[in-house]
């Protein structure tokens, strides 16, 4: 029996459909039955901006000038990141649509942001990053963004940061 079973092509099929539907429903359904997947922390509870606030425009224009390429928003739980901040929990972006974690670091991680620069330095390092972080910042200027939009984007920079410690 175990023979014919091994040599019959559809049930080989099945058994493996149903392994890969096992493996994805457990990847996809599970996590939602871990508290800190579908509670927010205090970090995203801040970070729930109003529509047409500032920060909101900024996330647009951050999306959309293509930042989330070159810089992700996750501190990792490794050495390399320990110096950026807290290490971030899937809580921190509960109200994050879309996602702007990213997974590649071209440029640095900007998840704590908000707390390692003023809106000054924001506005000089968009203007002309080789200026400020060096010539070999391969950073695009973003000269020609208008007044709007890069206070906008500067106002979602500095809310990167997170929520004040409760005491």
């Amino acid at each position: 029996m175990a023979n014919e079973a091994e040599k019959n092509p559809g049930i080989l099929l099945l058994g493996a459909g149903l392994l890969v539907l096992l493996g994805v429903m457990g990847t996809v359904w599970l996590p939602y039955f871990d508290d800190s997947v579908v509670t927010p922390t205090d970090t995203a509870k801040i970070r729930n901006y109003p529509t047409d606030s500032a920060e909101a425009r900024g996330k647009h224009v951050y999306i959309r000038e293509g930042c989330i390429w070159c810089h992700s928003q996750q501190v990792r739980p490794v050495k390399a990141d320990s110096k950026l901040g807290p290490v971030t929990v899937p809580g921190d972006y509960y109200y994050d649509k879309p996602l702007t974690t990213m997974t590649q670091r071209t440029g640095p991680d900007l998840m704590w942001v908000g707390t390692r620069y003023s809106a000054d330095w924001q506005h000089q390092h968009l203007l002309n990053p080789q200026k400020i972080a060096g010539p070999a910042s391969i950073m695009p200027k973003y000269d020609y963004l208008s007044e709007q939009d890069r206070n906008d984007l500067v106002a979602y920079l500095l809310s990167l940061k997170p929520a004040p410690q409760k005491k």
